[in-house]
C-alpha cells in the first residue's frame, strides 16, 4: 500500500494519483510495444506526406498538352486518381495504425481509496 505524501491517504499500490487530494504519484509509461508502435505511427506520416508530395510533383511536371493524343481516351485524370488513391491507402493505413496507437497508450489504472486512512 501507498501513502500519500501530500494527504496521507492510504492508496493502492497501483494508483497513479492519489483519490482524495488529486497528487500524481507515478504516470504510467508506454510499453515497449507502445512505443514501437507510436514511432511506427509517426513515420507511416512523415513517409506519406512525402510521397504524396512526391507524387503531386512528378504529376504536375507532365505536360498533358503535348501528350494527349498519346494518352488512351479517359486518361486525361490519371494524375488526380493517383493522388487520391494514395491519399486513400494513407487514411485507411492511418486509421489502423491509429486505433493501435490508442490501444497501446498508457493509461491511468482504476483508483480506490483504502477503507484504512493513515492515523496522523
Amino acid at each position: 500500500m501507498n501513502i500519500c505524501p501530500k494527504c496521507s491517504t492510504e492508496l493502492e499500490d497501483d494508483a497513479t494519483s492519489c483519490v482524495s487530494c488529486g497528487y500524481a504519484m507515478n504516470t504510467p509509461e508506454r510499453t515497449k510495444t507502445g512505443k514501437f508502435i507510436k514511432w511506427l505511427f509517426i513515420i507511416f506520416n512523415i513517409v506519406m506526406v512525402c510521397w504524396v508530395l512526391a507524387a503531386m510533383g512528378t504529376f504536375g511536371s507532365v505536360d498533358t498538352t503535348s501528350q494527349a493524343k498519346a494518352l488512351p481516351h479517359g486518361t486525361e485524370n490519371s494524375e488526380e486518381i493517383g493522388v487520391s488513391m494514395i491519399v486513400m491507402i494513407w487514411l485507411i493505413c492511418n486509421g489502423i495504425l491509429g486505433v493501435l496507437v490508442l490501444d497501446t497508450r498508457a493509461r491511468k489504472r482504476s483508483l480506490h481509496e483504502s477503507n484504512k486512512n493513515v492515523e496522523e
